[in-house]
C-alpha cells in the first residue's frame, strides 16, 4: 500500500509518494532527489541526506547527535537513510551539496569536421569517466570525468542492486545513467559511431537491462557473461561491454587487464583496482590468470565516513607529516593553511598511516592512552578530543573520528583478504611479485607507503606499485579504436580462475573469523 509524505519546497508543498519498507531517503531518491549525491546508504554517516521535520520530530538517534550535532538534531532536522517512511511526515530537505564533475574540455576548433569519434566510458559504482576519440589515431578531443548520478541509491555495490530488485528501480537507475551517456554523446554529435562502457558486473547489467539475482543472492554467479555488444536506446550506438570474468570481477576488470598486457609487463604481477569493491588479478603468466574480488563500501571513495567527500578542489587527497603537526594537501595542489571542505579516501588513509606511525594509533585501531614514543606524536595524541561518547582527531576543519577507523579497518581487512587469497592459491611468495598495478583515480591519489603501513599490502610491496591510470577507460578506449583487441578480452575469461576468499584449505574455516582477524593495521597472511 503506497504511503505519501509532504514537503515543503519552495515553490510550495509537494506529495512524495513511497512504497512500504522504504527509507525516507530512498522515497526521496525515488522522487528525484539526491542525484548523483554521494550517501552512505543507510550508515547514518556522511550527513548528506538531512531532512527537517516541521511537525513532530522523532526522538533522535546517536548517529545523528553526533553527524549533526545536537543544535541542528533540537531544530527538527534527521537523517533520511535511518528513518522508515511511515507516511504523513512534513519535511524539509537540506541541500546535500554539488556533486564533483571534471569535464576537460569540449572540442577544440579544429575537431569541428573529421572522421568517426567513439565514445568510452569507465562506469564505477561512485565515479563515472568518459572520453570522447578520434576512432581512426585514438587521439582524445574531450574527455571528463564526474559521479555516477545513482549514487543517491547508496555508495556501494550491495545497496545499488537491492534498490534496482525494487519494482521499477532498475529501470530509474538504467534511466539516470542513459541520461549521462546521451549528454555525452552529444558532445560528438552524428560523427558517433562507435560506444564502450566498461564497468563492475553490478552496474553493465543494471544498464544493459540483464538479469540481476545471481548478483545480489547467494549462490552468486553470472546470469550474462558480456563480451558482446548490446543496444542501449536513446538513439546511442549499440554499446560494446567488454567479457565479464566472474559474478564480481567485471567489464572493468577485463578491459584494464587488456590494456596492462599490451604494455608487455613482466610476470607475475599483481593488478588491483580498489573502489567500492576490491576487483584483483593475479597474472602468473599470458594465459594463466587468477582472480579475487571483496566488497569494501564506499569509505575508499570518500563516501559514509565523517567527513568524506569525493576528490574535487578543496578536499585533502593527502596529508604530510611537518615540525608542527598534520598538514593537508589538496586535490589542486594548493597548500590548505585553514579548513579543507573535506577528506578522500586517499586523504584518510595517508592520515591513518601519519597516526600509526606515531603512535597515536595503535594496531587496532584505537587512539593510544598512554604517551606517544615521540614528542611530535605525543603532541598529536594530545588533540585526540571526544564528543557524544566518540572520540576524533581534529585536522584541517575536519574529524578523524574512531567510527571512521573502523571503516578503514573494514576495507582494510577485506583488501588483505584478497591480496593472501590470490598469493595463496598462486603458492606464491610475495617477494617473487615483480610489481603491483594499482588502476582508476583511488590508484592514482593514494600513498603506497600508507598502504603497506596499514597492511593492505604485505611488507616489502610499497617500492614495487606502480601507478597505472584509469586502465578501464584505457581498454574501453582501445576497444573502439582497434577491434582486434576485443578478440584478446575475449579469450581472458577461459584463462582465468576466480579464488574464492575463503577455502576450506584456509587458516579458520569461518569467513567472519578470517574478516575479523584481519581487522588490524598490518597484513596478516
Amino acid at each position: 500500500m503506497e504511503i505519501h509524505l509532504s514537503l515543503a519546497l519552495p515553490q510550495g508543498a509537494r506529495r512524495i509518494p513511497a512504497a512500504p519498507g522504504d527509507t525516507l531517503a530512498r522515497a526521496l531518491f525515488r522522487a528525484g532527489f539526491f542525484i548523483g549525491a554521494p550517501l552512505c546508504a543507510g550508515l547514518g554517516r556522511c550527513g548528506r541526506c538531512r531532512v527537517r521535520y516541521l511537525a513532530d520530530p522523532p526522538q533522535p538517534l546517536p548517529a545523528e547527535l553526533r553527524r549533526l550535532g545536537r543544535e541542528a538534531v533540537e531544530a527538527g532536522w534527521r537523517l533520511a537513510c535511518l528513518r522508515p517512511a511511515a507516511g504523513g511526515e512534513h519535511l524539509e530537505v537540506a541541500d546535500p551539496g554539488p556533486s564533483p564533475a571534471y569535464d576537460r574540455a569540449d572540442f577544440a576548433a579544429g575537431d569541428a569536421a573529421g572522421g568517426e569519434l567513439g565514445l568510452a566510458v569507465d562506469c564505477g559504482t561512485t565515479g563515472l569517466a568518459w572520453r570522447i576519440l578520434d576512432r581512426a589515431d585514438g587521439r582524445a578531443v574531450a574527455e571528463g570525468r564526474g559521479v555516477n548520478p545513482q549514487l543517491g541509491a547508496g555508495g556501494d555495490v550491495v545497496s545499488r542492486l537491492a534498490f534496482a530488485l525494487t519494482p521499477g528501480g532498475g529501470d530509474y537507475l538504467r534511466g539516470l545513467l542513459l541520461d549521462v551517456l546521451t549528454a555525452r554523446a552529444a558532445k560528438a554529435g552524428p560523427r558517433l559511431t562507435g560506444l564502450c562502457v566498461a564497468g563492475n558486473p553490478a552496474m553493465v547489467s543494471i544498464l544493459c537491462g540483464k538479469p540481476l539475482a545471481g548478483l545480489a543472492r547467494a549462490p552468486y554467479g553470472l546470469a550474462w557473461a558480456g563480451g558482446e555488444t548490446v543496444p542501449l536506446g536513446r538513439g546511442l550506438p549499440p554499446a560494446y561491454i567488454p567479457p565479464l570474468l566472474g559474478p564480481f570481477v567485471g567489464a572493468d576488470v577485463s578491459a584494464g587487464l587488456t590494456a596492462l598486457l599490451r604494455r608487455n609487463p613482466a610476470y607475475p604481477f599483481l593488478l588491483a583496482d580498489l573502489g567500492t569493491n576490491a576487483e584483483m588479478v593475479l597474472a602468473l603468466a599470458p594465459d594463466r590468470f587468477l582472480a579475487a574480488s571483496a566488497p569494501l563500501g564506499p569509505a575508499l571513495e570518500g563516501v559514509g565516513l565523517s567527513h568524506g567527500a569525493l576528490a574535487g578542489p578543496g578536499v585533502a587527497v593527502s596529508f604530510d607529516l611537518t615540525p608542527v603537526g598534520v598538514a593537508p594537501v589538496l586535490f589542486d595542489g594548493q597548500d590548505a593553511p585553514g579548513a579543507a571542505r573535506g577528506i578522500a579516501g586517499p586523504g584518510y588513509l595517508r592520515l591513518a598511516a601519519i597516526l600509526r606511525e606515531q603512535g597515536v594509533l595503535d594496531a587496532d585501531g584505537r587512539f593510544a592512552q598512554n604517551a606517544a614514543p615521540t614528542p611530535l606524536g605525543e603532541r598529536l595524541r594530545r588533540l585526540v578530543g571526544r564528543e557524544e561518547g566518540e572520540a576524533f582527531f581534529p585536522v584541517a576543519g575536519c574529524r578523524f573520528s574512531a567510527s571512521d577507523v573502523e571503516e578503514l579497518l573494514k576495507v582494510k581487512a577485506a583488501c588483505n583478504m584478497a591480496v593472501a587469497a590470490l598469493l595463496r592459491a598462486a603458492g606464491l611468495a610475495t617477494a617473487a611479485l615483480d610489481a603491483v598495478y594499482l588502476a582508476g583515480a583511488f590508484g592514482a591519489r593514494v600513498s603506497a607507503e600508507a598502504l603497506e603501513t596499514l597492511g593492505f599490502f604485505p611488507p616489502g610491496v610499497a617500492a614495487r606499485i606502480r601507478v597505472a591510470g584509469n586502465l578501464s577507460l584505457e581498454g574501453a578506449a582501445l576497444f573502439l579504436c582497434a577491434p582486434e583487441a576485443r578478440a584478446e578480452a575475449g579469450a581472458l575469461p577461459a584463462a582465468t580462475t576466480i579464488v574464492p576468499l575463503v577455502s576450506d584449505a584456509a587458516e579458520t574455516s569461518d569467513a567472519g573469523d578470517s574478516f575479523i582477524s584481519r581487522m588490524v593495521f598490518a597484513y596478516v597472511p
